[in-house]
């Protein structure tokens, strides 16, 4: 009986936890999918293409106009193109596994713990 019940409750478990999991994973559109790595090769062949950098920005405005809690948050900071094309090639360097939104996401993430926003 009791080798039934943890049976039940491990399975249990593991159903709540595939489904949280699922529930934190949004459709990723576009560019977003492209992994760090092709996202890097691009980088050093100058092939990044205009679409890739664009989908990073994208990603970054829509942060500003329906994430940020002010409207006078800018996650960008002022920077540059190419210093917040940087920034995600640093990150991918370290995650090459990972792919163009997380990079973005990481982005983000990181302005969030710095402003406290």
């Amino acid at each position: 009986m009791k080798t039934v019940l943890y049976r039940f409750l491990s399975v249990g478990a593991l159903f709540l936890l595939a489904g949280q999991a699922a529930a934190d994973e949004h459709p990723v559109l576009g560019q977003g999918n492209i992994s760090c790595s092709s996202w890097l090769e691009g980088r050093q062949s100058d092939n990044a293409g205009p679409s890739r950098t664009a989908w990073v920005l994208g990603f970054m405005t829509a942060f500003n106009q329906y994430g940020s809690k002010s409207k006078a948050d800018d996650v960008s900071e002022g920077k540059s193109t190419e210093e917040l094309m940087n920034w995600i090639d640093d990150y991918c360097r370290r995650h090459p596994g990972d792919n163009l939104h997380r990079a973005s996401a990481a982005f983000i993430d990181e302005f969030r713990r710095r402003t406290g926003r």
